[in-house]
Formats: structure tokens, sequence, C-alpha cells
């Protein structure tokens, strides 16, 4: 059992201590904003913060970050939000599609490191 901070909320999983954040966030905890892609920490599509820094999430294993704090795009406060859609248009697209329910769609917010 691995107990987990993430978007402010105590929450143990059940997992082999390896698995990789990412898929601990998508597949156990249902937290879809995170994204994979390349699968090898370099396009950014899986970073999540971690005690306030940048993290890809794909390449990180979870006990890695038992008891520290993980945020989600999910998790990332509206004033965040606005950052990142006043700093770039993609992002600002995606922002408007997680936050637009009929849209079906989920954001990435890719932080440089």
């Amino acid at each position: 059992m691995i107990k987990l901070n993430v978007n402010g909320r105590a929450r143990d999983v059940d997992v082999e201590p390896e698995m990789p954040l990412l898929w601990v966030l998508r597949d156990e905890l249902k937290l879809a904003g995170t994204k994979y892609a390349c699968g090898v920490a370099q396009c950014g599509a899986c970073t999540v913060l971690v005690d306030g820094q940048p993290v890809r999430s794909c390449v990180t294993p979870a006990a890695s970050v038992a008891n520290r704090k993980v945020v989600t795009i999910e998790g990332l406060s509206p004033i965040a939000l606005a950052a990142c859609s006043r700093t770039s248009p993609a992002c600002a697209a995606e922002v408007a599609n997680a936050t637009d329910p009929s849209s079906g769609a989920t954001a990435r917010v890719t932080l440089a490191p």
C-alpha cells in the first residue's frame, strides 16, 4: 500500500512500488488529465508537480512520491490555469476544452523544468 497526496487529498493505492505514477493517476485514481505520449520523459505530456517541481510521471515510480504533494492538471488552481492560458495559445485551447464539460476533452499542461 502506497500513501499518496494527490491534489490535496490523501489516497492509498495498492500497486507495485515501481508502477509509474502516470498509470497510478490514470488507472487507479481515474485522473485522466495527465497524458501518456512518448513514455521516455521527453515530451512533457505526463508532467505533474511533485512538491511544486515538475516531474515526468511516465518514468517516476509511484513509491518515490509517497507522502509527497502531487498536483495534476485537475488540481491546478484557476490562477495557474489562467497563467498557462496567457503564455501559450495551445495551452489555452487545452484548458478551454478541459473546463468545458461538453467538449469531452481533458487538458494537458506542459510545465518547463
